[in-house]
């Protein structure tokens, strides 16, 4: 269910009234970060589908270790030996949708978090460590996500 809201929220539902669009994901292996994982490659499939989006959804997983360190991107074994965790999903700049267009620095870039799932007990200062350390890796991943999508875009469009 939080896959299908995090999706909803980045379509722009409104531009194909009447139609319905199906994500399948199948799970070949998981060695922890699932959800995340699960939110980033549905989010590429939707845009190498030409499904209008508000802006690129980007997602990662943070865990937070007893000393109150915050490592990303955990593993299944890392997960298991974790005070907490969450899985924090940020928007990308809406400019990232147009593939054509080069991405703005960070004056028009969208602020905020579309998704936040906790896991665990987690003090406010380590949620907020988490929300910075997790925005800061994103950027990462949305510039990943943008040099491959403009790799495959036919040059007609």
């Amino acid at each position: 269910m939080t896959l299908k809201r995090t999706l909803q929220s980045i379509c722009l539902l409104t531009v194909h009234p009447n139609t319905t669009t199906s994500v399948i994901l199948q799970v070949m292996g998981d060695d922890g970060s699932l959800l995340p994982c699960a939110i980033n490659a549905s989010c590429a499939a939707l845009a190498f589908a030409g499904i209008p989006l508000k802006h690129l959804a980007v997602a990662i997983g943070c865990g937070v270790l007893e000393n109150g360190d915050v490592i990303l991107d955990t593993s299944k074994a890392e997960e298991q030996q974790l005070k907490s965790f969450a899985h924090l999903v940020f928007p990308n700049s809406s400019k990232s949708v147009d593939l054509k267009e080069p991405q703005q620095k960070d004056g028009d870039s969208e602020r905020g978090l579309i998704t936040s799932i906790t896991h665990g007990v987690m003090s406010e200062d380590d949620y907020f460590n988490c929300i910075e350390r997790g925005l800061a890796a994103s950027s990462r991943i949305s510039d990943f996500l943008r040099t491959t999508l403009q790799k495959h875009t036919p040059d007609y469009l």
